[in-house]
């Protein structure tokens, strides 16, 4: 329902933008910030940027590390099992900003696409069951794979630039993993809040 609504904001814009004034100068960037993924667990994110300019709109390509962890509980049968995911991306992410006007405060429309590396640990645990690989002290055991690969980001989001080179967002970036490895999931959507700074 989020990426919903945040798609239909950015359909929204794009037919109101045309005549947003953008500065000549293209500039550099950088964020960071907190948030979750879609089961709760902790996500970050960090990276720097290059703003170029265009009539419409501005391209920000930039690095971005994406970080995160989560876990699962479900029961089968007589055994209760936990499951652990800890991820993370690194790689090149090209945002497009609309009616990002540095002359004065307003919101602003995000949409952008990029290609990630991705490293990933999965572990499933059990107290009670034994048949799932390295035994555990006090009873049941615990399988683990590390894996990693590659991988690709959609990000959709809304902003707030306050017109002194300091924009705060909400985005949802949404991780699709080729090959994951283990139980681990091959869509991650993340949703966080970010500030950053335009020097």
């Amino acid at each position: 329902m989020i990426i919903r609504l945040l798609f239909i904001s950015l359909l929204i814009i794009l037919s109101t933008t045309a005549e947003a004034k953008m500065p000549a100068k293209d500039s550099y960037g950088a964020r960071g910030g907190l948030g979750m993924d879609i089961s709760g667990g902790i996500a970050y994110g960090l990276g720097g940027n290059y703003h170029l300019y265009k009539e419409d709109y501005v391209a920000e390509l930039g690095l971005h590390l994406y970080g995160g962890s989560s876990g699962k509980t479900s029961v089968s049968g007589a055994h209760t099992y936990t499951d652990k995911t800890s991820m993370l991306v690194f790689g090149f992410l090209a945002n497009f900003l609309f009616n990002y006007n540095n002359d004065a405060s307003a919101p602003f429309w995000i949409a952008g696409v990029g290609l990630t590396g991705v490293a990933v640990n999965w572990s499933e645990e059990s107290a009670t069951d034994t048949s799932l690989g390295t035994p555990l002290t006090g009873g049941g055991s615990i399988q683990r794979v590390n894996s990693g690969g590659f991988g690709s980001i959609v990000n959709l989001g809304v902003g707030y630039l306050f017109g002194d080179g300091l924009d705060l967002r909400f985005e949802a970036p949404m991780i699709f993993i080729f090959s994951p490895g283990g139980g681990a999931s091959s869509f991650v959507p993340t949703f966080t809040l970010t500030a950053g700074y335009r020097l």
